[in-house]
């Protein structure tokens, strides 16, 4: 029988003060909704600065390890924890009765659910619930903890406990406007300006950036789109977006996969709505997944970044690219940096693994995720995930000719995350281009965001039936992703790898692809922000994106036309529909082609060759082409689908480390998946 008693415990995280502003106790709440709290243990890794050096090199065009990205296993012993520490560990959570939900596949963040006297006992704590003002959301929450001396100093933090941060901003700007005309394709930057101008549209966006129109064809590519808080993407809004705006490929399709009890089915809302219009609509053909991420943890989003971070790290093939348009204000972070830290490093596991991971800067110019003015006469708000240093961060742009700054893209510098080297001469630049402008607002060594940026404002969006208007950082950072999945299918047909973590090549290679934007600021705490200048800024990054010289830059092959598909592909070619995958695809030379479907898999492909045929699907290997050999020596791995990644019962690393709380030994490092 597990000890009772309450444990001896060392506080790790004591407050004295009440709940900060903004936050409210609730005396009604009984209990969480399921009665059960989850919590995320987070174990010290050993080899975070291996993690770091060896992103930065396989990132380096300069490299001559460029794009050789490692597995998952390979990835994990740099983050594993000491096996004194998983040993120590397991053995507290033995003694006390609790078995894991899930974890890492290195093993440094481990799930449990419990109940709340439970939780109470072993944590030294009492959770109460606390109610977010603002957002109505209910956290159940701690003003101080403990562990056991046996496990303290293996512990980086347990969340939830004493961390109040506020659930993240979505914020864009909507409003209702009638149905436009269907439209005629761009071919011109004057077709560009005069079509932008009633609004963007992904034919908008293709003649602007020279996005090509023909559809992608790599089997392995893939784009995942997170989404947060109940947001639904709806195939009905979809179908009806592409018919007007995108009549020459109406058989778009995308993938709805749900954590923590997100919704799979349901009206259409307006975030869902425009980053799933916006990457299918843009990314022609590639094969793309709305993972909708519920609120089941009590939690207000925060666990839910941590739970989907670690079920595409125990992916055997995560995504090529991730975009998120969420935002947190990093000052929620500061007195506890800890799982910034933590989130980062998924973040930078992710880009060792091949994946591109992009966030919207935020919609607040300098007073961050959102505007407001309570930093008026303060220093500025700058917002996370945007200042991880491992991340590729989109703001936001306005107008045609010139293409300016749009006044509420998030930009700055962070005061949790230092600047690495790949942006340090052009940070430099800048701000002596500046001066002493604003420079007691900021830390000037701090990480600088955003890195590129995007159209932002006027995007038309079907949503629920009826034609929006929306503005925001949330409308620029999928269209950034769509240039990446292009560009990574280009890439991926030529035998090479993925991009991966793009930050080091946008910093280098990249800085001539790109539309430098040199006119505009974001305001906000009461000045006029950051200005944009020649170069790298504050407020846009290096720039807007051209396709046709990325495409020069990365390598790729060679450039389309812009709106023209290439010859004896059809602009109509299905995309292929799955339940639970990621990397399917359909190809075709038929323009009667039927559509896919697989279930399950990763890197099922169909093709036809009939002009009156239907397609034949089959499974392919779910390893993506790399210039590196992974692990697995049969070269091939067993594919998952999302929902198994997550759910999918006690694995060979989950049955292991089981194993350890339930004898007290310890598993090895780098183990199995979920």
């Amino acid at each position: 029988m597990p000890d009772s008693r309450r444990p001896h415990a060392t506080i790790k995280r004591t407050s004295t003060r009440l709940p900060p502003h903004g936050f409210t106790r609730s005396v009604a709440a009984t209990g969480p909704k399921s009665g059960l709290l989850n919590f995320t243990l987070a174990l010290v890794s050993q080899n975070i600065s291996g993690l770091h050096a060896t992103l930065l090199d396989v990132s380096d065009p300069a490299s001559a390890n460029y794009g050789k990205h490692l597995s998952k296993s390979e990835v994990a012993q740099f983050v594993a924890p000491k096996l004194e520490s998983t040993q120590a560990v397991t053995s507290w959570l033995k003694s006390h009765g609790i078995t894991l939900t899930s974890q890492s596949p290195a093993g440094d963040m481990l799930r449990i659910q419990i109940p709340l006297a439970k939780a109470n006992q072993i944590f030294n704590a009492n959770f109460s619930a606390y109610v977010h003002d603002a957002t109505d959301a209910t956290m159940w929450r701690t003003m101080t903890y403990g562990v056991d001396d046996s496990v303290a100093d293996h512990l980086s933090f347990v969340y939830p406990t004493t961390q109040f941060i506020p659930p993240p901003t979505r914020n864009i700007t909507v409003k209702a406007i009638g149905r436009s005309p269907t439209v005629t394709r761009a071919g011109s930057k004057r077709d560009a300006a005069t079509e932008c101008a009633k609004g963007v549209t992904p034919s908008c966006l293709q003649a602007l950036y020279n996005i090509p129109a023909a559809p992608a064809t790599a089997s392995k590519n893939s784009l995942v789109v997170s989404g947060f808080d109940g947001e639904v993407a709806n195939k009905t809004d979809l179908k009806s977006f592409l018919l007007q705006e995108r009549p020459d490929f109406t058989t778009g399709d995308f993938v709805v996969q749900a954590i923590d009890g997100g919704s799979t089915t349901g009206q259409g809302t307006t975030e869902a709505s425009l980053d799933i219009q916006y990457t299918v609509g843009v990314a022609t053909n590639v094969a793309t997944t709305f993972v909708s991420v519920g609120t089941d943890n009590d939690d207000g989003c925060l666990a839910g970044f941590l739970d989907l971070v670690q079920m595409l790290m125990n992916m055997e093939d995560p995504p090529l690219v991730l975009t998120t348009s969420y935002a947190f204000d990093e000052s929620s972070f500061q007195d506890e940096p800890e799982i910034a830290q933590k989130l980062c490093n998924a973040y930078a596991q992710l880009g060792l693994r091949g994946t591109s991971v992009l966030f919207a800067a935020g919609d607040g110019g300098v007073s961050g995720a959102d505007s407001n003015t309570n930093c008026n006469g303060a220093p500025f708000v700058p917002t996370f995930p945007a200042t991880c240093p491992y991340v590729t961060v989109v703001g936001s742009t306005q107008g045609i000719s010139p293409e300016t700054a749009a006044p509420f893209s998030a930009g700055g510098f962070s005061n949790i995350f230092a600047r690495l080297d790949y942006q340090k001469d052009a940070i430099d630049t800048y701000l002596k281009q500046i001066g002493n402008m604003n420079a007691s607002l900021f830390n000037a060594t701090g990480r600088g965001y955003p890195d590129v940026s995007a159209q932002g404002i006027n995007f038309l969006v079907t949503v629920a039936g009826e034609q929006k208007s929306v503005s925001g950082t949330s409308a620029s950072s999928p269209t950034f992703a769509a240039v990446i999945a292009l560009l990574n299918d280009k890439r991926l047909n030529a035998g090479q790898s993925s991009l991966g973590f793009l930050n080091p090549f946008l910093y280098s290679n990249g800085v001539a692809a790109l539309n430098d934007i040199t006119s505009g600021s974001n305001p906000g705490c009461g000045t006029e922000g950051f200005p944009a200048l020649t170069g790298w800024d504050a407020v846009t990054g290096l720039g807007t994106p051209d396709y046709n010289k990325l495409l020069a830059a990365v390598g790729g092959g060679t450039t389309v036309t812009t709106g023209i598909a290439a010859t004896g592909v059809s602009s109509t070619a299905t995309h292929a529909s799955s339940a639970g995958t990621i990397g399917t695809t359909a190809t075709s030379t038929s323009s009667t082609a039927t559509q896919a479907s697989s279930t399950g898999t990763i890197g099922t492909m169909a093709t036809s060759t009939s002009s009156t045929g239907t397609i034949t699907s089959g499974s392919t290997s779910a390893s993506r082409p790399s210039s590196v050999a992974l692990s697995d020596p049969t070269g091939a791995t067993r594919a998952k689908g999302l929902e198994q990644a997550f759910e999918g019962g006690l694995s060979t690393g989950l049955g292991m480390i089981q194993h350890a709380v339930e004898s007290g030994l310890a598993p090895l490092r780098g183990l199995g998946n979920l």
